[in-house]
């Protein structure tokens, strides 16, 4: 039960973080004013962050021991991605967020969260 819980986590939290990809219909920001260097190093960590969730959730459904910990440096790389950007510390840009955007970014902090959570949990079993 706890693979399938972790699994389901890891993937709600990638799938909520593809829909807001930049430049489509939910992520309306400009990020023109970031140098390209941070703009496509910090999507290079959003890729990563959302491939790695895949292989992590593969990893748990398949009961690999490596999955709590990776899960959980993966539910924080969301927690801290999402705080970062709710709290227009990192990407500070000079657009609002939309409200759908907004909706999503703190469905997906609280989901980071629960993958926190659950990958401590399945490390203490």
């Amino acid at each position: 039960m706890y693979d399938i819980l972790l699994s389901s986590t890891l993937v709600a939290a990638v799938l909520l973080l593809i829909v807001m990809v930049p430049g489509g219909p939910l992520e309306t920001r400009s990020f023109a004013h970031l140098p390209r260097a941070v703009f496509w190093g910090f999507n290079l960590f959003l890729i990563s962050l959302g491939i790695a969730s895949f292989v992590v959730a593969g990893g748990a459904i398949l009961g690999a021991a490596w999955a709590p910990i990776a899960a959980l440096v993966i539910g924080v790389g969301y927690v801290l991605v999402f705080a970062l950007d709710l709290a227009k510390i990192f990407p500070a840009t000079p657009d609002e967020m939309s409200s759908p955007l907004l909706l999503l970014e703190v469905a997906d902090l609280v989901v980071g969260g629960i993958v926190v959570v659950v990958a401590v949990g399945g490390m203490i079993q």
